[in-house]
């Protein structure tokens, strides 16, 4: 009986191996040294078809789910990386085993009246759509002839989207008890609606006083110019007070509008750490009724629009569809009709 392949081998084809201290990938075969097949798994994959003239069909779900990680995964955000390998080990239980040319729409529609059944409709709707993802690129790297859930019509789980609104006063309540650079933090977030992730990226080199704040939307690519009104220079300025200088008082080249205490900018886990400690002491307080995210500011900010149009603009959304499911998702900000009005809204009302 052959000895058992390393946790680290495990998922590997036939005869490839992993070498932890040279960071490489080797093709071991009996009564010879091992042949390197390269550094990563993209391109020991294409060495190791070529040595042993096995054909992509061949491959198991458990090779692509892997080349997925390693090609594609790390190309998204740190949050996103960690969501898709705690995705991908049910994955690679459910279907690790299959042949891709396997995999059939039939499987996805049973697979997500599993999780329903499970009791996990919407967390079946995430690994669906890693899953859909991974055959997308198996489909792109010429391992199957056709996407097998594109034009299947799979209809996941209906998902109730949220609808937290959060009001001024609440937003009040919560910022006395938040320091001066999360209070700022919240104004230039209700002012430009954007992600917590570019947020946190913004550095002084996005700003300039004649242009204003330039941005380039890490989920769509959208880039946005915010107009230099007095309010944002305003904002703008106070932030720079704070992390624009050195202890000397000397104008740093570089500085980040959102710095932790050793002047670095925050990460998502450090400022998500921070964002709870503040909203626990705002409850605490009994000023603050309900817990609101940070990511309802962006809808509120949303909401505070005068148009479909301008909430579009101010959120870099492709398409008007994924504005209406956010804009409309709270109150519609609509004027009443009036038979004394001049305006266009003005009632047809005969008067006796």
């Amino acid at each position: 009986m052959g000895r058992k392949r390393s946790q680290e081998n495990i998922h590997l084809p036939k005869g490839m191996i992993f070498n932890k201290k040279g960071g490489a990938y080797y093709y071991r075969c009996k009564g010879q040294k091992d042949i390197r097949l390269g550094k990563t798994f993209t391109e020991a994959l294409i060495a190791y078809e070529r040595l042993t003239e096995v054909v992509s069909s061949l491959l198991t779900m458990n090779d692509v789910i892997n080349r997925y990680l390693v090609d594609v995964s790390p190309l998204k955000t740190k949050s996103t990386y960690d969501e898709d390998i705690r995705i991908a080990n049910k994955l690679r239980d459910a279907f690790g085993h299959f042949l891709p040319c396997q995999v059939k729409a039939k499987h996805a529609r049973q697979y997500l009246d599993l999780r329903a059944k499970e009791g996990a409709p919407i967390a079946g709707n995430r690994e669906y759509a890693l899953w859909s993802s991974i055959m997308t690129s198996a489909f792109n790297w010429g391992i199957i002839e056709e996407q097998p859930f594109l034009k299947a019509g799979i209809k996941k789980h209906p998902e109730k989207p949220r609808d937290r609104f959060v009001t001024d006063q609440e937003v009040i309540a919560f910022l006395n008890h938040a320091p001066i650079w999360l209070q700022l933090y919240v104004q230039l977030k209700l002012a430009t609606g954007l992600r917590q992730r570019d947020m946190l990226a913004l550095n002084n080199t996005h700003w300039t006083e004649l242009e204003g704040l330039r941005v380039g939307t890490s989920k769509t690519s959208v880039r946005i110019l915010f107009e230099p009104t007095t309010y944002l220079e305003n904002i703008i300025g106070k932030i720079k007070t704070i992390n624009g200088y050195t202890s000397k008082g000397i104008p740093k080249f570089k500085w980040h509008f959102f710095e932790n205490r050793y002047h670095k900018p925050y990460t998502e886990d450090g400022f998500g750490t921070m964002w709870r400690r503040y909203m626990d002491k705002a409850l605490d307080s009994g000023q603050l009724k309900e817990r609101f995210q940070e990511r309802d500011l962006r809808r509120k900010a949303a909401q505070s629009c005068k148009s479909m149009v301008d909430a579009n603009q101010l959120l870099g959304h492709r398409n008007y569809s994924t504005t209406k499911n956010i804009y409309l998702n709270g109150f519609q900000r609509v004027k009443p009709l009036s038979p004394y009005d001049d305006s266009d809204n003005e009632q047809k009302i005969e008067k006796k």
